[in-house]
């Protein structure tokens, strides 16, 4: 499983000092670029301003402090909205589309409100967008920690797995644009034989990594997981280096050749990372 929680000390509002929350979002979706809002939650009186991350494409991540983001650096609980957007050039592959663009209105809007965060101890928060059809958007809180056990004993959502499902476009957000794109960051790596020697003209292929509704009442279902079709491709240069800009996430690199067989031949990452390094042995 490819999702990375960041850790954090005890959010326990008992502390009596401040301690400040990362959390990261992932777009785990196999087509549709999502973006997601948030405020820290008011019971009663005036509502905080929402504050949006950038623009996600598939199997992009954002990570960020909740005090830079939120200006608040614990949330007791948390008021989210998500919303999805279609790619115009849906038949170019993605990451071969100049500009990623996307339709100006999204295809599915929608707001989660109260949903448990520091009221709740726990070490880490992530939010994930998984892969869903078109017009429907699924949200998962924090799995497999204790806001994921306490989302479940307040039966905040229907669904056996609890996450959060967004259906259509709440006219509140029908006309709200889609923010930036967000920054890519390299994924680099080289393909060499065993003596060093770097080896050109290796095809080398990127797919994202999406992740649909996991049935957590079937003990023998693994998560619903694998990787998209080709997102980009390039080939090895002279001296056996290679490169994708992508933003931050999940993806599989492969390599292919007729005249060589590498070590390993597709390497799951999670960027930014450090190099990738590939053997390549003549056939």
């Amino acid at each position: 499983m490819l999702l990375i929680c960041l850790t954090t000390a005890s959010c326990s509002p008992q502390i009596p000092i401040p301690i400040e929350l990362r959390f990261s979002f992932l777009n785990l979706s196999q087509d549709f670029y999502a973006t997601l809002r948030l405020r820290e939650h008011v019971p009663s009186g005036e509502q905080n301003d929402y504050v949006q991350t950038n623009l996600l494409p598939p199997g992009a991540t954002v990570r960020e402090d909740f005090l830079a983001f939120t200006n608040t650096g614990c949330p007791q609980s948390l008021d989210v909205q998500l919303l999805l957007y279609k790619r115009i050039n849906s038949e170019t592959p993605i990451g071969q589309d100049p500009g990623e663009q996307v339709e100006q209105t999204p295809i599915v809007a929608g707001e989660i409100l109260n949903i448990p965060a520091c009221d709740t101890a726990s070490v880490f928060y992530t939010f994930v967008n998984w892969d869903a059809p078109e017009g429907t958007a699924r949200v998962k809180f924090a799995q497999d920690t204790d806001i994921d056990t306490e989302i479940r004993n307040r039966m905040i959502f229907a669904e056996p797995d609890a996450a959060g499902e967004i259906n259509g476009i709440d006219d509140r957000l029908a006309n709200r644009t889609p923010p930036p794109l967000t920054e890519f960051e390299p994924i680099n790596g080289s393909v060499n034989l065993a003596n060093g020697t770097g080896v050109a003209d290796i095809t080398v292929v990127i797919r994202t990594f999406f992740r649909t509704r996991l049935n957590d009442t079937d003990e023998t279902n693994n998560p619903d997981a694998d990787f998209s079709q080709p997102i980009a491709f390039t080939l090895t240069d002279e001296t056996g280096n290679f490169t994708f800009d992508r933003p931050p996430g999940a993806y599989q690199v492969e390599f292919f050749s007729d005249d060589f067989a590498f070590r390993p031949d597709s390497v799951p990452v999670e960027s930014p990372i450090e190099t990738i390094t590939i053997i390549a042995d003549p056939l």
